[in-house]
């Protein structure tokens, strides 16, 4: 083996490729030559020299970061296969590591990303392959790394934050022999209780699959030994309950030379040793317990295990408390139960006993047809309906108690639906993954969770010893077993071995693959039902229920606080209306499960983050429900969240405050603040905030003046002048920043509300300098729109400057809540909207090719209904509604997929953004603003039918910045009777009601007017 030392060599080799087993030296850190040391915002870090070593040392100071060192690399084409070898060692708190190789900008960008490293004083050695090496980012179409440019050494906040040190010491690049086009067929020897399996050459493996013979002859207990090329053995695996055709292993990073499979003391002389074939996975193939799941499931009948490891989408929904939704838990459209984020999930079966001598059927979701509700159409607390032709089973879930002491329950009630008693046995079983499936991988990565520890001890079901469920009543018996993920209910029901659990005897599984059952044997008379439930503490000591009784009252008080809390503002709708209705309700309701006390969330798992662009939205429409608490202590909150030079965070975790740039921040931070302002005229809590918006509206200024450069009027730069500088906030930009105008229209929104909230304040100089900047921007923003489409032809409105692409979505913000429509040129929103409209019937009517869309979408219903389209907005609505999935539980995800089974990252269900953007276009058909030309006024009812209006639409206490809103409607014979009560203060433009080509001003309440029909007829009014 060849040794290449120092970065002469390696400087001489540009084009070439090392040869096979070539060690090349890439640093031996003993010099700081070429490196660059960098760290985000009031995160600090050091590049500092130690014996034999580079130390990286930083400080987060309470905030999300990184500290990363970076230096240029030759460009080096990469060997066929290669690995790089890190030595390292370090202190301080867990943090990510990460291992970045990038293109000489910096825009493409390759990683390894440890979460959560805690390193060793002593040096360690890490290796990273180069299938282990992902693209991460960036705009790259060609995604395969040939030749890295720079490396960087990251460290970011994780769990740890903190300050610590970590210290390089050797890196060096390792070609690696390819594996071979086909690997020699393993050779199987078996003498006694074991079984040898020779690869014939070292091999690596991401897992084993065990295929034994279909007679059922084969070990049920068996361990698996591993040889390396110098003759050491060392323990893969134990298999303590296997059962069935095939054993799938989980076994990451793994090689051997050899395996020993060995079968456990007293299984006897078992032939299915003789006729086992041992099939090694590919290594990478395999990425997580889920993929061996998988492999089991497809080899055994539908309903053992859930959709997702059949290839299938699955859909769940949220349950908790108020302002729990870091211990919120999670029911499937199936009817299993996810405690709690990230827990093992229980999953309900029947087994039916079986008539004259016939064993037993196992039942589960696969058996039966199955319907989703929510209690009164909109109250959280959802229900599972399984219907058999011998039985029907709800599984209701809800939670009681508040944000600090929330307890939850799973309800299963049984009814014997058939003309004959039932006898069946319901099992509960605790199985070892998430409902929140594999496929979401963001944040907290669903699938796979591992079950290590099951006992019963004094009632109480204990998974894990950190959650800890009481059965009400008490189970007849409760089991255990798993391993290699054989079903447990498949094997009670199978009458195969299974472990009794009892005081004095836990199982345990060290792959964290084990199942455990709760079992009730009934007799449930012909029409009679019976109710089993479990509850648990999502955080707190409380007490736990001990009768069924107390889990019902605890349910229906829950209920009855929900019912109130989600009905302070009141609408009467036709049956027609009913979906807007819950829709509204069960909106406000995901909003407030999913947000961490004070921080407004968009989801629980994947996004259990607080983005201030998410939250400003929310707080929109929390203020248009009456709900101003949650929308006040989120900005509260958020405004001690600003780094100290105004910089608002895009969001903030656990962690601490990021620092990634997104440049709507600061106009959405200004705008929450100022909505609070406009609804609850709360001037000492205007004054508190003060200080945080001005050093925000200065901030985004210093941004915007960075932009207004001699650069950006060369020809084809023109369409950057003045604007935001580039960012990733808009989520279709992520792999390169762009100038978008989204980011534009927040921070002009930013500048009005800045104004305003100056002009409150009686703030003159800041007024007057607001405004300034205010004029300034809005001038910049209408040339950049002109330059831009002329640069790229076009007659609707951009989403960003430089790629003039169309994106419908984003260009809502400019009707609302920037109110921008008279700063662009004349008819291209509504040209853009025109075109919007074309392409989505398009895709309704199957003419268009489409694979998924975002639910965010749903801000066009309230765009159309501004542009004056009410008859598209709700053609609109109506698709949107058809793609509430699972229908009966009004909500979105992030992601709608055209086929609802085709597996995809849906992000959170459901997402309490697009729950926000649900309330405001939905709020939008009753009422509306407009600042527009003709002055700030407001428009009533103008996306609601005519035929609701005439059937009788009644809304009381709806709130508006100036004052609660109520009304209602009714067909006379004149036309349309249209009663508006006193409780606001009409705006300077008034109110404006439309009907029938008809618009009536209204300047003072209470006011009482019949629109009518004939579009020639006067309207009436009486004051």
């Amino acid at each position: 083996m060849k040794h290449h030392v120092g970065w002469g060599l390696l400087l001489c080799a540009v084009s070439a490729v090392a040869a096979p087993g070539d060690i090349t030296l890439v640093d031996n850190f003993r010099s700081g030559e070429g490196w660059q040391v960098s760290a985000s915002d009031q995160v600090e870090a050091r590049w500092r020299a130690e014996a034999n070593a580079r130390c990286l040392d930083y400080d987060f100071h309470g905030v999300s970061g990184y500290a990363v060192a970076r230096r240029a690399l030759p460009p080096v084409d990469l060997p066929p296969d290669y690995e790089y070898r890190l030595r390292v060692r370090g202190q301080g708190p867990a943090n990510h590591f990460q291992f970045k190789l990038t293109d000489a900008g910096g825009d493409n960008v390759w990683w390894v990303n440890h979460p959560d490293m805690r390193f060793e004083s002593r040096p360690q050695a890490l290796r990273f392959k180069r299938r282990q090496i992902q693209f991460a980012w960036g705009p790259a179409a060609d995604k395969t790394l040939r030749r890295p440019e720079a490396l960087e050494l990251v460290v970011a906040t994780g769990s740890g934050g903190g300050r610590g040190s970590v210290c390089f010491e050797r890196l060096e690049l390792v070609e690696r022999t390819p594996a071979p086009a086909s690997w020699p067929a393993p050779r199987l020897s078996v003498r006694g209780l074991s079984a040898a399996v020779d690869f014939g050459l070292t091999r690596e493996f991401s897992g084993l699959q065990l295929h034994w013979p279909p007679t059922g002859q084969r070990p049920h207990g068996y361990t698996i030994d591993a040889q390396d090329e110098a003759g050491r053995w060392h323990r893969l695996a134990q298999v303590r309950r296997g059962a069935g055709p095939l054993d799938a292993l989980f076994l990451p990073e793994r090689e051997a030379r050899r395996l020993r499979i060995t079968a456990s003391p007293g299984e006897g002389t078992r032939p299915g040793l003789a006729a086992l074939r041992v099939e090694p996975v590919e290594p990478g193939a395999w990425r997580s317990p889920d993929d061996a799941t998988a492999a089991r499931a497809r080899r055994l009948p539908p309903g053992l295990y859930p959709r997702t490891y059949l290839g299938e989408q699955n859909y769940w929904t949220l349950f908790g408390v108020d302002g729990g939704g870091a211990h919120s838990a999670l029911l499937s459209e199936d009817g299993a139960v996810e405690p709690g984020p990230g827990s093992p999930s229980i999953e309900p079966f029947v087994l039916l006993e079986g008539e004259r001598g016939n064993p037993p059927t196992l039942v589960n979701w696969a058996d039966v047809k199955i319907s989703h509700t929510l209690p009164e159409g909109y109250l959280p607390q959802p229900r599972v309906h399984w219907a058999h032709p011998a039985f029907t089973l709800d599984i209701d879930a809800g939670a009681s108690g508040d944000g600090t002491r929330p307890t939850g329950h799973a309800r299963y009630t049984l009814r014997a639906t058939g003309a004959r008693p039932l006898a069946a046995t319901l099992l509960l079983v605790a199985r070892p993954w998430q409902v929140n499936p594999p496929q979401q991988f963001l944040n907290r990565p669903g699938g796979a969770s591992p079950l290590s520890r099951v006992a019963w001890q004094d009632g109480l079901w204990r998974l894990n010893d950190t959650l800890v469920l009481r059965p009400t009543p008490a189970p007849a018996h409760a089991w255990a077993g798993g391993g290699a993920d054989w079903p447990v209910a498949l094997a009670l029901a199978n009458d195969e071995p299974v472990q009794a659990l009892t005081e004095a005897t836990p199982w345990r599984d060290a792959e964290g693959r084990a199942e455990s059952a709760l079992a009730y044997p009934l007799q449930v008379p012909a029409g009679g039902e019976t109710q089993i439930a479990l509850s648990w503490r999502m955080t707190g000591v409380q007490a736990l229920p001990r009768r069924i009784d107390e889990v019902n009252a605890a349910l229906a008080a829950s209920a009855a606080a929900w019912r109130t809390r989600l009905n302070r503002v009141g609408l009467q709708l036709p049956a027609a209306g009913q979906r807007v209705h819950d829709t509204l309700r069960s909106a406000l309701a995901q909003i407030l499960l999913s947000r961490r006390g004070a921080a407004l969330q968009p989801g629980t798992r994947s996004y259990a983050r607080s983005w201030v662009r998410d939250g400003a939205m929310m707080v929109a429409g929390l203020l248009r429900l009456g709900e101003t608490d949650a929308a006040r202590e989120f900005v509260d909150w958020y405004a001690t969240q600003l780094f100290a030079n105004g910089k608002v965070p895009c969001c903030v975790d656990a962690r601490g405050a990021d620092p990634v740039p997104e440049n709507d921040s600061h106009g959405q931070f200004v705008y929450a603040v100022a909505e609070l302002w406009r609804f609850t005229h709360d001037r000492e809590r205007l004054q508190r905030h003060w200080p945080a918006v001005q050093r925000a509206v200065r901030y985004m200024d210093q941004l915007r003046q960075s932009e207004r450069t001699p650069a950006n009027r060369q020809p084809g730069r023109e369409a950057f002048y003045g604007l935001m500088p580039a960012s990733i906030s808009h989520e279709g930009y992520s792999d390169k920043a762009m100038h978008s105008y989204w980011d534009d229209f927040w921070a002009l929104r930013g500048y009005k509300d800045a104004v305003l909230l100056a002009q409150a304040m009686g703030d003159e100089a800041a007024a007057r300098e607001f405004t300034g900047w205010r004029d300034e921007f809005a001038g910049d923003l209408a040339a950049s729109v002109r330059a831009a489409t002329a640069q790229h032809h076009l007659g609707v409105m951009p989403g960003a400057a430089e790629l003039g692409d169309f994106d419908p979505t984003s260009t809502t913000v400019a009707l609302n809540p920037a109110q921008a429509q008279d700063l662009l040129p004349p008819g291209l929103l509504d040209a853009t909207f025109e075109r919007y409209w074309r392409e989505s019937q398009q895709r309704r009517d199957g003419t268009r090719a489409w694979v998924d869309y975002t639910p965010y979408e749903l801000r066009s219903v309230g765009a159309l209904v501004r542009l004056r389209q009410p008859e598209r907005a709700l053609a609109m609505l109506d698709f949107f509604f058809a793609d509430q999935r699972p229908a009966g539980w009004a909500q979105w995800a992030e992601v709608v997929m055209r086929d609802p089974r085709e597996k995809h990252f849906l992000g959170d269900m459901p997402h309490a953004w697009v729950a926000s953007d649900a309330i405001r276009s939905l709020l939008d058909l009753f009422v509306h603003d407009n600042d527009g030309g003709d002055g700030d006024h407001l428009v009533l009812a103008a996306g609601l039918p005519a035929d609701w209006l005439g059937q009788g639409v009644a809304v009381h206490g709806l709130p508006t910045p100036h004052g609660l809103l109520s009304y209602r409607t009714r067909r006379v014979a004149e036309g349309l009777q249209f009663d508006i009560d006193a409780g606001l203060t009409p705006p300077p433009g008034g109110l404006r009601v439309r009907w029938h080509g008809h618009e009536q001003r209204i300047d003072h309440l209470p006011a009482s007017l019949v629109l009518p029909d004939a579009t020639t007829s006067t309207p009436s009014e009486t004051p």
